[in-house]
């Protein structure tokens, strides 16, 4: 992989980076894509309903498209975690887990967020026995079983939804009296199905169980429970991939994302980012939004490069 430098190197390849290397391509970019899965955390998404050229299709199947797509117009994705970038531009060193140490004369950072966990005591040691973070990847394994999905957004409702489908019961446990934020078609499917339970007003307090999770002990109304169950699906949101910005002092926001202008550039000269780790799109986070961004980054970068002969 080390073949002189690249006008691009993208980090990560989810549908903001996979977006920016079909761009790229047809721009005649010369241009990698780094990333440890193609289509990233899309890949673990049940069902996808408001992507606009699918009625329905899941995370994985819509992940293979955009990836065929980039691969067909000759964009190079390498299987890989990126530890750290130094240098500026035009000389930046991307050093992978691997080992590999690339050059390129821009960045473009599409490294996507990280899922939250609980904090609970005894999380790790139950990932796997029982606990899980991705109900398509695990949810199969539970098939008849009594589960739990803990969040209220619209990830927890897609979970809720397809567990259901499995699972004997599914208990959807979230803090508010309603589900924050949820799309009403989600909530309308879920009032469907009479293997869901709503439990409002609940908070995940304790992991039970030895080897294996066997239930939880939930604070509900100033009271406290344990509820039997044999999975516990976490869908609490997530934190933006931004490490590799703040070690070069790039700018961040309080929570974390990576600031961009409106052509996704940072305040780094020669960095732009993409997708779910930044400040655009005005905080909505769907792969069209991740799609749209990675477009406008591989513009912006091609006007940058031609500015530059």
């Amino acid at each position: 992989m080390e073949r002189g430098v690249k006008d691009l190197i993208i980090v990560g390849a989810g549908p903001a980076g996979l977006t920016a290397s079909i761009y790229a391509s047809r721009y005649k970019i010369e241009h990698q894509v780094i990333g440890l899965l193609p289509g990233g955390a899309m890949t673990e998404a049940y069902k996808i309903c408001n992507f606009p050229s699918e009625v329905s299709i899941s995370g994985w199947e819509l992940a293979q498209k955009i990836e065929n797509n980039a691969r067909q117009l000759g964009g190079e994705i390498v299987a890989g975690e990126v530890l750290k970038i130094s240098g500026h531009y035009p000389n930046f060193q991307v050093d992978l887990a691997d080992g590999h140490k690339l050059a390129s004369k821009t960045i473009l950072l599409a490294s996507g967020a990280k899922r939250r966990h609980l904090g609970l005591p005894n999380e790790d040691k139950f990932l796997g026995k029982g606990l899980a973070y991705c109900a398509t990847c695990d949810g199969p394994f539970f098939k008849d079983k009594i589960v739990g999905v803990v969040g209220g957004g619209n990830c927890a409702a897609t979970a809720v939804i397809f567990l259901s489908t499995i699972a004997a019961q599914v208990l959807w446990f979230y803090l508010g009296s309603e589900p924050n934020a949820v799309e009403p078609g989600w909530l309308e499917e879920i009032n469907k199905q009479g293997n869901i339970k709503l439990m409002a007003r609940s908070e995940i307090k304790a992991l039970l169980g030895d080897n294996h999770l066997s239930g939880v002990t939930i604070k509900r109304e100033n009271k406290t429970e344990n509820i039997n169950l044999e999975g516990l699906f976490v869908e609490i949101g997530s934190d933006p991939n931004s490490s590799l910005l703040k070690q070069l002092g790039g700018t961040v926001n309080e929570g974390g994302y990576i600031v961009v202008d409106g052509g996704q550039a940072t305040t780094i000269p020669g960095i732009w980012a993409a997708g779910d780790v930044t400040t655009s799109s005005n905080g909505l986070r769907q792969i069209i939004t991740a799609c749209s961004e990675g477009a406008i980054a591989a513009d912006s970068i091609f006007k940058f490069l031609q500015r530059q002969v």
